[in-house]
């Protein structure tokens, strides 16, 4: 912190005493908060004989500093509000805003003005919730069942006893009038004060069992309310600085963001250099051209229709960004509201200008988990909290580039690719994984299968690269002015432990977080899928090329030599050095199906590991296609989220027998039985385990005794067997890939595994081979022959009406 001016306060008027002794007194989480202190001596109309004081605090500071710090700000509470105090604020705001006055010059319109507009409508919609929405705070110090009017009163009456006892000598004797009237006071204030435990308790039950009644993510919130708060990390380890205390953590989280966030100019001998300056000069000419030809697509104005319909998809209760303004503002915020906001748009359409709030982001470190070193920044997401009015103009540019892809009958992103894609996903791309494999061990043919990690890949996109291809795909024009502008002159600052840093440029990188990131990160990626399929170096089969399955920056590939995956690692390689991406060798590994021998791989002058098993999309892949371990690992997670979910409050003995059964179905299996769906066949072995497993939690929900019948553990809650839940999920993603387009590689080899089967090839250890003996198993092999003949699949409710009951 800077400081100007005398380095006294106080002179006398004989000027003989000059002394420091006027404070500013400040919280001690504030030191790090402040820019400047100044200690005014030339003010001519001082007649005092002390200087002021001026000292400069960081706003931003105040606003975001922790509870604990006991300095609140008021929390909107829009799920208690009723439908009266949303209208009150529609109102409120309708009328707020009536007030603002358009420019009846269009010279008048420029970058300031937008910024003014801006600012306005963001101070307009705080000003009409602040005083039509309810508000509260959360008081760190006291117990949550300490509301009740009641027990404050017998507390006080507890406290005052005490005094007066006190007051009279301390006498500890039954005889003393004040000391058992002091002890009956404390002995009636416990009685009410566990009166109130219990009432907190039954009302926090009942809160779980409506939450788990409502849907998932309602009653996480709940869980994680009543869950009791993991401790920060205490330190952080960067660039051989070491911090312990919350400042210069913050101060440290600063540093490592802005070194990710700028290009390591160290790397640039491992990038094509000559590639890296063409393209910066094609984006220095393309970004300077003065006027860029229209675009029928992008630089037609928005209407309020096409704003509303992505207003529709914001979600309530999110994160607001660095203008605290939240989702419920718009949504509530009615037509006058929408117009104004189409206006902006459209001002920044014209001016080709976006405002400041937008291109800014707050980066909160979030931590991965899994036992990860929680003092290395490498343990940690960056998650980048942006304004909702940029999130809402980003999701309408992403609804325009759409529209123009599938006018222009473009396939964007490539099938192989099934990451932020609709239809798609990780089961899809699990399913079209374990099909290319079985394929192969069927025939007893050799497969090689390289799962590369790319290195900070959000992170790290580079921007140049990125705005060529944005302009090679076609959006151009002013939409192309709007973007270049919002990546190239993005900012950003973290929040850490309430505590805010200072701001830094972003100038590379999509932000994992923002609206466009996947799609732009799709983009980037999106040439190498076709780069690798000309390489010819992939698996074939039937007519189906696939050299490689992306699953956003998860990067697999496939070939059925050495030669050829080499080859593949050979273009991904290349590629990377064009576009400056960064694959991890070492962290990279191969799995050899068929092939006992290791082999010599390389990525670059990095040998990749052969081993024998790894994870793929949250599921164990080995290359002898074992799967016990992997149903052990599953029993596992049903326990460990079973005990998670109760030790964080959410008592069996405090919840009816039909929560607790609910809790089980909706919250523990699905987690712990992911990607069942292409499991396969389950051994004798592995069902048992898996039953035993729900038998366990049976017991201990309901409070049984480990030895109670078994028969009774599971009917008295009426538990389907895990068979029967496994094959419930199998039964709904085979109406997944039938009910999927047909341009998709998971439909296309789904329809040629089909084709298989009707030819009585042998297809017994294919995924779809399991699909369809659990239809027959249900005797539901009538929608196969539906699809089949047809190309017909029922919807997922008729399915259900005529599915026979496994209850």
């Amino acid at each position: 912190m800077s400081r100007k001016g005398p380095d006294f306060t106080f002179r006398s008027k004989d000027m003989t005493r000059k002394t420091m002794i006027d404070y500013i007194f400040i919280q001690n989480s504030f030191c790090n908060g402040f820019t400047n202190l100044e200690v005014r001596n030339d003010c001519p109309f001082n007649v005092s004989d002390h200087y002021p004081v001026l000292i400069f605090l960081d706003m931003n500071l105040l606003c975001n500093t922790s509870n604990k710090f006991h300095l609140y700000r008021k929390v909107l509470m829009w799920s208690r509000c009723d439908e009266w105090e949303k209208k009150y604020y529609q109102t409120e705001l309708d009328k707020l805003l009536n007030f603002e006055v358009l420019p009846l010059n269009s010279c008048e319109i420029n970058e300031n003005y937008i910024e003014h507009i801006n600012s306005n409508i963001v101070n307009v919609v705080h000003i009409a919730a602040n005083s039509c929405i309810p508000t509260g705070k959360f008081r760190h110090y006291l117990k949550p069942y300490w509301k009740s009017n009641s027990l404050d009163y017998y507390h006080n009456e507890q406290r005052q006893a005490r005094k007066t006892w006190l007051s009279m000598g301390q006498t500890r004797n039954n005889d003393n009038i004040f000391y058992k009237q002091y002890k009956d006071k404390k002995r009636e204030f416990r009685k009410h004060k566990r009166n109130a435990e219990r009432l907190w308790e039954s009302e926090k039950f009942a809160d779980v069992q409506k939450a788990a009644e409502m849907d998932i993510g309602q009653f996480y919130r709940v869980v994680r309310k009543h869950r009791q708060q993991k401790s920060p990390a205490t330190c952080l380890n960067y660039d051989g600085n070491t911090a312990t205390n919350n400042g210069d953590i913050c101060k440290l989280w600063s540093t490592y963001f802005s070194d990710l966030y700028t290009p390591n100019e160290h790397e640039n001998d491992n990038f094509d250099q000559s590639f890296y300056m063409d393209v910066t000069e094609k984006i220095r000419e393309y970004s300077s051209q003065i006027r860029k030809p229209f675009n029928a697509f992008f630089d037609v104005p928005y209407t309020e229709d096409e704003i509303y319909e992505q207003i529709k998809t914001l979600k309530c209760g999110k994160a607001p960004g660095p203008d605290y303004v939240c989702n419920e503002h718009i949504i509530y915020g009615g037509n006058t509201l929408l117009k104004w906001i189409c206006y902006i748009f459209n001002i920044i359409l014209k001016c080709e200008y976006i405002p400041l709030l937008y291109r800014h982001g707050i980066i909160i470190p979030l931590y991965k988990g899994n036992n990860k070193d929680k003092s290395n920044p490498n343990s940690y997401r960056a998650i980048v909290l942006t304004s909702v009015f940029g999130k809402l103009h980003d999701k309408t540019v992403l609804h325009r580039i759409n529209k123009m892809l599938t006018a222009l009958d473009k396939t964007f992103p490539d099938p192989l690719q099934f990451g932020f894609v609709p239809e798609h996903g990780a089961i899809p791309a699990l399913y079209t994984l374990k099909e290319c494999i079985n394929v192969f061990m069927k025939s007893k043919s050799k497969l090689y299968v390289g799962f590369l990690d790319n290195e900070k890949a959000f992170d790290k996109i580079w921007h140049d690269g990125l705005f060529l291809k944005l302009k090679e795909i076609g959006v151009t024009g002013k939409l192309w002015n709007i973007l270049f502008m919002s990546y190239k002159s993005a900012s950003a600052h973290v929040q850490y432990n309430g505590l805010t840093s200072d701001n830094f440029s972003i100038s590379q990188g999509v932000g994992q977080g923002r609206v466009l990131s996947s799609w732009l990160f799709s983009l980037y990626i999106n040439d190498l899928i076709l780069q690798l399929i000309s390489t010819n170096c992939g698996i074939r089969i039937g007519y189906l090329n696939i050299p490689a399955i992306l699953l956003a920056d998860d990067t697999t590939l496939l070939s059925a030599s050495p030669k050829g995956l080499q080859g593949l690692l050979d273009c991904v390689q290349t590629y990377a050095c064009k576009w400056r991406l960064k694959y991890n060798g070492t962290k990279s590994c191969v799995l050899a199906f068929n092939n006992n021998t290791d082999v010599d791989i390389k990525l670059g002058n990095t040998k990749i590991a052969c081993k024998t098993d790894t994870i793929y999309a949250g599921t164990l892949i080995t290359n002898n296609n074992k799967t016990f371990e992997r149903t052990k690992n599953a029993a596992k997670k049903l326990k460990k989220n079973l005990h998670s979910l109760y030790s964080a409050g959410v008592n069996p003995k405090g919840l009816t027998p039909i929560t607790n059964t609910l809790i089980w179905k909706r919250f523990v299996l699905p987690t712990a039985l992911y990607s069942c769906e292409v499991w396969g066949q389950l051994s004798n072995s592995e069902i048992e385990l898996l039953e035993r497993t729900q038998r366990y939690a049976a017991r201990y929900i309901q409070c049984m005794d480990k030895y109670s019948p078994t028969d009774s553990t599971t009917s008295n809650l009426g538990l389907w067997s895990l068979e029967a839940v496994i094959d419930k999920f199998k039964l709904l993603f085979f109406g997944r890939l039938c009910r999927s387009k047909s341009g998709t590689t998971h439909k296309k080899l789904f329809n040629m595994c089909i084709s298989q089967f009707i030819l009585d090839e042998n297809a017994e250890h294919s995924i779809t081979y399991n699909l369809i003996t659990t239809l027959v198993k249900y005797d539901l092999f009538s929608f196969l022959e539906t699809y089949v003949n047809e190309d017909y699949i029922p919807e997922k409710s008729a399915v259900v009406e005529n599915c026979p009951s496994v209850y």
